[in-house]
């Protein structure tokens, strides 16, 4: 009977979900057929035929390539700044565990701050992911000026909800009897972060910090468009001034550098993240 109930459930939930993609798509007007319409076929003929050949002049190749190593020292530099920053806020957002333990050496006043800066903490990273990159990027070549400066600050306020979020759910996924474990022996909360939250999560940890850094220099290719430094700012001079030969050449510089970063991403994982990292068992044994 009850199989019964949840086979209905899913198949309503299903019906529900089909129902609000078709609602939207009718909403958002969308049709196929408008790419077929003589009028957009003629406005993407000359579009892509504008883009060959791509802009090849030694000069401007030479303008890509410092606006390409700009856009990676973006992300470098941004991705830097949200580890050292989302590290403590992902601290202070753990949830609270071992409630028995803690009322009675931290006492209920505590124990009620401490919840405190948990929703504290968690409300931040929120506010901070929940702005996209190009709005931070706008916010802050208003405060600071154009030039790629506002990128990272932009970049890093972002990295640093996305960050502080993953860290903290990593830290949280340990096997809460490791953790006792070592709090049994007398260890602090910071000594079982050093000792077991830590190296436990640490292959995951720089798994999702170089797939950030990896998301950060995509970021970085359009933060341009609203001034904030990077590849993107020559894209959009080159789009407003109808130079689509320039434009093909800029699409393609930004094609190979993801693809060398990607390369580079692969390279850490293999070299570093497949490499056997000590147990929480032998370094609470040590």
């Amino acid at each position: 009977m009850r199989s019964t109930k949840l086979q209905w459930e899913s198949y309503l939930i299903t019906l529900v979900l089909l129902a609000a993609v078709v609602a939207s798509g009718i909403d958002t007007r969308f049709s196929p057929s408008t790419f077929f319409e003589p009028s957009s076929l003629k406005a993407m003929t000359r579009f892509t035929g504008g883009l060959w050949p791509p802009e090849a002049e030694p000069k401007f190749l030479g303008a890509i390539g410092k606006l390409l190593l700009e856009t990676v020292e973006i992300s470098l530099v941004a991705t830097a700044l949200a580890i050292v920053l989302a590290l403590p806020i992902s601290i202070a957002a753990m949830r609270p565990r071992g409630e028995e333990f803690s009322r009675r050496v931290l006492g209920w006043p505590v124990w009620g701050c401490r919840w405190a800066v948990y929703y504290l903490s968690r409300a931040v990273l929120a506010l901070f992911r929940g702005i996209p990159e190009l709005m931070w990027a706008l916010l802050f070549v208003v405060a600071v000026g154009l030039g790629p400066f506002p990128g990272v600050l932009a970049l890093t306020a972002h990295s640093v909800g996305i960050l502080g979020k993953l860290y903290a759910e990593i830290f949280e996924s340990v096997d809460q009897r490791l953790i006792e474990m070592t709090r049994v022996t007398g260890a602090s909360e910071l000594q079982v972060l050093a000792f077991v939250r830590f190296p436990v999560t640490l292959p995951v940890f720089l798994s999702y910090t170089l797939f950030r850094w990896e998301c950060n220099m995509r970021s970085a290719t359009v933060l341009g468009f609203v001034g904030a430094g990077g590849i993107g700012t020559q894209l959009m001079i080159s789009m407003k001034l109808f130079m689509y030969q320039e434009v093909a050449t800029l699409v393609l510089a930004i094609f190979v550098l993801v693809i060398a970063v990607e390369l580079v991403g692969q390279y850490l994982r293999t070299h570093i993240l497949d490499r056997p990292q000590a147990g929480a068992c032998e370094i609470i044994e040590e």
